[in-house]
């Protein structure tokens, strides 16, 4: 009977009044009173309310009792997802729910995996001419930018950065 109630008050909830955005540009706020749903129902009736494309993880399971007034539609995901030990990440429109100790496990991973190839890549000399400035001056900010590997250094007759480093790596990141 859960799985009715769940079901009944989400579409209720779709087109309530409390959806209307905040004047405090918070985004939607949202009223719940759900008891004892399954999670993973209660995740696709928040990922519904922002027409979010949603992935749950296989270790995602349990019930969720909550009654919310009146919330900003995040602070209502993020109490249900810190509830179980839950994270999420979004990448445009498709938001993926996991355990936090996973999603921890792949930020690692993907760290360690982007180290590596800026390790393993090959580096490459750049010659950026610079106008309007003195090349020595822009000296500080291009190596804060370089990788361990990279270094810099300026032609002061033709006012040019020489930047010796690799290429950029790109990885998906989460948002």
């Amino acid at each position: 009977m859960s799985r009715i109630r769940a079901a009944v008050l989400a579409l209720a909830l779709l087109g309530a009044p409390t959806l209307a955005a905040s004047p405090k540009s918070e985004g939607p706020r949202v009223t719940l009173d759900i008891v004892k749903a399954d999670l993973h129902d209660v995740l696709r009736m928040l990922a519904d309310m922002r027409h979010l494309n949603l992935v749950v993880d296989e270790d995602v399971q349990g019930t969720v009792t909550l009654k919310l007034r009146n919330v900003p539609w995040r602070q209502a995901l993020e109490t249900v997802l810190a509830s179980h030990g839950l994270g999420r990440e979004q990448q445009g429109e498709v938001m993926r729910v996991a355990p936090l100790r996973k999603l921890q496990e792949e930020a690692t991973l993907r760290t360690a995996l982007k180290k590596a190839r800026e390790e393993e890549a090959p580096l490459r000399t750049y010659f950026i001419p610079v106008s309007h400035a003195r090349a020595a001056d822009l000296l500080p900010h291009v190596q804060a930018q370089l990788s361990p590997r990279g270094r810099v250094s300026v032609d002061a007759r033709t006012n040019t950065l020489i930047v010796t480093d690799v290429e950029p790596v790109s990885l998906p990141s989460p948002k």
